[in-house]
């Protein structure tokens, strides 16, 4: 996990409002150098409506365009990206049908980006979500940049639709709300035994800050305010030993 991958997901996780996190959208783009970022949460247990959730940075007339002509139900980026687990590089789609470059043509005309990768979320409970990102860079620059963009994005993507469903009240799930992943678990563990984060970084063989974040992560998930408070909750929840 790079150094900006770390900040962008604790920006993530520290954002009380669907507003924030758009915010937090933004400042990811440019800190990455992108020409765009989008979260487009396809289906929420909780509701009927599609597309219930959208938090983007392109510009207001190519959303309009795009919902005007509902391109929700043409657009190959979101058929592909639906069907697939992993990353997809819109590189491997433009050479389809005309109607599809078409659409890849008018998508650069409105400033979407000359190369775009999408990364397939599924939550628990059926949650399917796509993250996308689009670059200005010539395609042999995109070549050398887009594994490492990858990398970061993937976990970026999923900080991020994580906390865009808890802030939005689509998660209706009883008792704790979110499973602790196995690293959290890790660490909240290692706290309870009286390990300060530096401890715990070097037992874990991660970083101080990715140790912080994932506390974090853990107490959020918890509902819990204090360190201790998550602990102590873990606990009762039998997600931990004492």
């Amino acid at each position: 996990m790079s150094c900006k991958c770390e900040s962008a997901c604790e920006r993530i996780v520290r954002t009380t409002s669907l507003s924030e996190l758009s915010n937090v959208l933004s400042e990811t783009r440019h800190e990455y150098e992108l020409a765009h970022l989008v979260y487009n949460a396809r289906h929420l247990p909780r509701t009927e409506e599609p597309n219930p959730l959208l938090l983007l940075t392109y510009d207001a007339e190519w959303v309009q365009r795009y919902k005007t002509q509902d391109y929700f139900q043409i657009d190959p980026v979101i058929k592909h990206g639906l069907a697939s687990l992993l990353p997809l590089d819109w590189s491997n789609l433009e050479s389809g049908e005309a109607d599809v470059r078409a659409f890849f043509r008018e998508a650069r005309s409105f400033g979407v980006g000359r190369n775009g990768m999408t990364i397939p979320i599924r939550g628990p409970h059926g949650e399917r979500a796509l993250f996308s990102l689009t670059s200005n860079l010539s395609a042999g620059q995109w070549q050398t940049t887009r594994l490492a963009m990858m990398r970061d994005f993937m976990i970026i993507a999923y900080f991020f639709h994580d906390q865009a469903v808890r802030l939005s009240g689509m998660r209706d799930l009883p008792g704790m709300g979110r499973p602790l992943s196995r690293r959290e678990r890790e660490t909240l563990q290692l706290a309870a035994r009286g390990f300060a984060p530096k401890q715990i970084a070097a037992d874990l063989r991660v970083s101080t800050t990715a140790v912080r974040l994932y506390l974090q992560t853990a107490r959020t998930k918890l509902e819990c305010t204090t360190l201790t408070q998550g602990i102590a909750k873990a606990i009762s929840l039998d997600l931990i030993r004492a």
